[in-house]
């Protein structure tokens, strides 16, 4: 079938958007990524699977074992990390790009699509940050779409390593049977693929309840919230619609199943605390693979054409609602500087604390930001906020838990006004600040609304020079720095 030209046009066209993208957001890495980073660091330097390289507070901090896993080569063979992983994200979306092209009727529309998700901003920032969100999205897309087809060793796949990537993705421990039960399948494939995910369920659970003492990982204890929010549902819940139409429309039995995985990630997330959620990441791992898998079903639909350039328009809708949805040019700007202005304060402070380390002057240090300065600093780091502390997971930041770790430095969330009034993860640290004779040393500055006040027992000079290194390089506002930055190609900042 000859794909109508308009459809090439458009999607030469939003190719080069896709290009633009690339070179503005391709320099993106998300602090968090460190924290999974952390642990192939550690086994590897320490021989330790922790967060901590002296194993103190163990805590499963990563709710992304495969790539936990995959940080262990570049650590042990010496790779940067950061390059490591941009291109990784990269494969991935040749990777998942090519089996979706390879699964679809009408390629051409299949590559509108992937080519549309791409051109949307927030979609390749999600790519290259270091974190699991396409690779997540992705194979869930193809995980449906193998399920529809009963190619059903291609879909166990998928749900093994989905449940290795994502904690969303333990649904598929009970919808996959079912969805496998539902079209009466030999004995002999309900046994074995009712087998591997029994294999899998105990040895991923297992181990983890075995070796950190927790089934489950430590942000579900952190980002658990105070319950359903509607507020937050009406942003994230409409976009599981889609499913009630496959009901209706198309395949019904992958609409219900549709219905069901999305519904309650949907609700488990209007229910929860969303820490980290630029971009609306939460939102676009609904989106991503409802989209893709959308993108799949028009491919193949057994309609006339012109019904099947309506409904590639509906996909199309779908995807310019989340564009919308992430439009702001203020939240763009800052995820195009995020990581260049990192490199400049909270790697420049890690590589300072190292330094302090090596000469005996720190060996603990107190931060909210728990992902690029102690992955530098390689020393023990209590992280405020608890996404790496089991012990403030299950305690609350108290006094008691900053005296067990004993920092040297304590850093305070401020901005250029002062240190930020946040009662419940200040408190103590003041508690000990004064217990311990701490005074400000001086301010690490990201942003001008982002900076952190460092306190110490004695002057360290190595600290007062990250800090003035920081001033100088990321006082100024979002704009005159992004057209400052942009000017270099995103592979500049592949480094740790």
């Amino acid at each position: 079938m000859t794909p109508p030209r308009p459809l090439i046009v458009v999607t030469a066209l939003l190719s080069l958007v896709v290009l633009a993208n690339l070179w503005i957001f391709a320099r993106f890495t998300v602090d968090d990524a460190f924290i999974t980073w952390r642990y192939g660091q550690n086994l590897i330097a320490h021989g330790i699977w922790a967060y901590n390289p002296d194993g103190f507070d163990l805590t499963q901090a990563y709710t992304n074992p495969v790539f936990a896993a995959l940080s262990i080569l570049p650590a042990a063979m010496g790779w940067d990390m950061v390059l490591s992983f941009k291109l990784i994200s990269l494969l991935t979306l040749a990777g998942i790009g090519a089996l979706l092209l390879r699964e679809a009727g009408e390629k051409a529309r299949m590559a509108f699509v992937l080519v549309l998700s791409l051109a949307i901003p927030a979609s390749i920032a999600h790519a290259v940050s270091g974190l699991e969100t396409w690779l997540y999205g992705g194979t869930l897309a193809l995980f449906f779409i193998y399920a529809e087809q009963r190619k059903w060793t291609q879909a166990l796949l998928c749900v093994l390593l989905l449940v290795l990537t994502r904690p969303e993705a333990w649904l598929l421990f009970g919808l996959y049977p079912l969805m496998l039960l539902t079209t009466r399948p030999a004995r002999a494939v309900v046994l074995r693929h009712g087998a591997a995910l029994g294999l899998m369920a105990a040895g991923y659970f297992g181990f983890h309840l075995w070796y950190f003492g927790e089934a489950l990982p430590n942000t579900y204890f952190i980002k658990s919230g105070e319950g359903f929010d509607p507020a937050q549902a009406l942003r994230i819940l409409p976009y599981v619609l889609p499913a009630l139409a496959l009901l209706v429309w198309g395949n019904r039995r992958t609409g219900l199943a549709l219905l069901f995985y999305f519904g309650a990630v949907g609700y488990s997330y209007a229910s929860s605390d969303l820490l980290m959620n630029y971009l609306q990441r939460f939102v676009f791992q609904i989106v991503l693979p409802m989209a893709l898998y959308l993108g799949w079903a028009v491919s193949r639909a057994p309609v006339a054409q012109a019904r099947r350039g309506w409904l590639t328009l509906g996909v199309a809708v779908y995807l310019a609602a989340f564009g919308l949805h992430t439009r702001s040019l203020g939240d763009h700007l800052g995820i195009a500087n995020y990581y260049p202005r990192l490199l400049d304060s909270h790697v420049a402070l890690g590589r300072a604390l190292n330094a302090l380390s090596a000469q005996g002057e720190v060996a603990s240090f107190a931060l909210g930001d728990a992902g690029a300065a102690a992955f530098h600093a390689d020393i023990r780091a209590l992280d405020t906020i608890g996404l790496t502390s089991h012990l403030v997971a299950r305690e609350g930041l108290t006094l008691a838990v900053v005296q067990a770790y004993a920092p040297d430095v304590v850093a305070f969330f401020a901005t250029a006004e002062g240190v930020r009034d946040l009662p419940d993860r200040h408190a103590a640290l003041w508690a000990y600040v004064a217990e311990t004779g701490m005074t400000e040393q001086c301010e690490l500055v990201w942003a001008r609304q982002y900076t952190l006040r460092l306190f110490t027992r004695s002057p360290l000079p190595a600290l007062s020079d990250a800090c003035a290194h920081s001033a100088a390089a990321n006082d100024t506002d979002e704009l005159r720095y992004a057209l400052r930055g942009l000017r270099q190609p995103p592979w500049t900042y592949w480094h740790e």
